[in-house]
């Protein structure tokens, strides 16, 4: 355990010092605005709906949900292959703190989606005390069970269809036994904690945590060392190289391949246009054409700090153009995809409700994009 606490200390020190530069950021502001204007539509979406609202089919499927995405953390190092070898005898300690507090964590995602969630339910569906305590231990048993099986190389769809059998207990009005088969799993995880020491297995887990961890700290900060995923992504690459590359535009076609082969640039775009589509759907009203330039914002305001990573880690700095020339081209790129992020954005504030706002925020987008293009100069 001593191993352990000591390695839970380094890490809460990199978590504090990354925090410090976080809060500097302008992108936290942002993000700020962002939770009170979600709060604010919430807020107005739920003294809309009634009794008739699927409160429960939704709850279902986040009984479905909440078991997926972990990224457990288990602190362990390339040379603990080697040097822990002598201690394999005395790891059982250090074992159950990993285990412990990768709990804390299922619990804390899991009461974070219950702040959000409880509110619905109340407004939706008539849970008596003890229904209401069922749905909140099933919720957290399900998170713990999903971080774990992470942790314990259990395959995840074995952890969802104990969370089928939840959300169909809340779909019957079983709701205060829906805890029983989220508590199920652990039977499965005790034993399949003792078959073996997971080394590797563990190591493989904290690289890709912290991986994910320094992607989200780089929208703040830069971090050269920052290791890069990249997805392969056929046909986009075959398009990209006959509509670019045949042009002879060096500058064009690295960062455009960049751009649709990482994980940090086309799928963040996808997900904040997937999150501001369900505000919009939420929200309604003559606002909600101003979450368009909010989003676009948002977008334009990480591919930013995004080009000046690129600038230290990525080989497009090697070649044979000028810096100049990696604006333009990054540039061209972060260019189209805003434009085409708002444009998509605007169609659908129409359909959600939207008359001249719409035409105000496309305006307010152009100018947020072309300030924050500027800024990679």
């Amino acid at each position: 355990m001593n191993r352990f606490t000591s390695r839970l200390g380094n890490w809460m020190e990199e978590v504090v010092k990354y925090s410090r530069y976080v809060a500097n950021g302008g992108l936290l502001f942002t993000l700020y605005f962002t939770l009170i204007y979600g709060v604010f539509v919430y807020n107005n979406f739920l003294e809309r709906i009634d009794g008739t609202f699927p409160g429960a089919w939704i709850a279902a499927a986040i009984l479905l949900i909440i078991p997926l995405g972990h990224r457990p953390r288990t602190f362990i190092q390339d040379a603990d292959q080697v040097f822990l070898l002598p201690e394999l005898g005395d790891i059982r300690s250090y074992m159950i703190g990993v285990r412990l507090f990768n709990v804390a964590f299922a619990v804390l995602r899991a009461l974070l989606v219950l702040l959000i969630l409880l509110p619905l339910l109340v407004r939706t569906e008539n849970y008596s005390s003890m229904e209401v305590l069922s749905f909140v231990v099933t919720m957290v048993l399900l998170s713990a069970a999903g971080r774990l099986a992470r942790v314990e190389g259990i395959r995840e769809w074995m952890i969802l269809l104990f969370a089928l059998v939840s959300g169909v207990c809340l779909l019957i009005d079983w709701t205060q036994w829906a805890w029983i088969p989220a508590f199920a799993p652990f039977i499965l995880l005790h034993v399949k904690r003792h078959e073996r020491i997971p080394l590797l297995h563990w190591l493989t887990l904290e690289e890709k945590s912290r991986a994910q961890f320094e992607r989200v700290i780089s929208w703040f900060v830069d971090l050269p060392t920052l290791r890069e995923e990249v997805r392969e992504r056929r046909l986009l690459t075959k398009l990209l190289e006959r509509r670019v590359l045949q042009r002879v535009d060096a500058s064009r076609y690295v960062y455009g391949l960049r751009i649709i082969r990482s994980n940090d640039s086309l799928d963040l775009i996808l997900r904040l246009t997937a999150v501001a589509l369900i505000v919009m759907w939420m929200s309604g009203g003559w606002y909600v054409g101003f979450v368009t330039p909010l989003f676009v914002g948002l977008t334009a305001l990480q591919l930013v700090p995004l080009f000046k990573r690129l600038e230290a880690v990525s080989i497009v700095s090697w070649l044979p153009i000028t810096r100049d020339e990696r604006i333009e081209g990054y540039s061209w790129w972060a260019m189209r995809l805003l434009i085409v992020q708002a444009i998509v954005l605007v169609f659908v504030s129409i359909a959600f409700g939207a008359t001249w706002d719409a035409a105000i925020g496309f305006v307010l987008s152009i100018v947020v994009i072309r300030y924050y293009l500027s800024r990679l100069t």
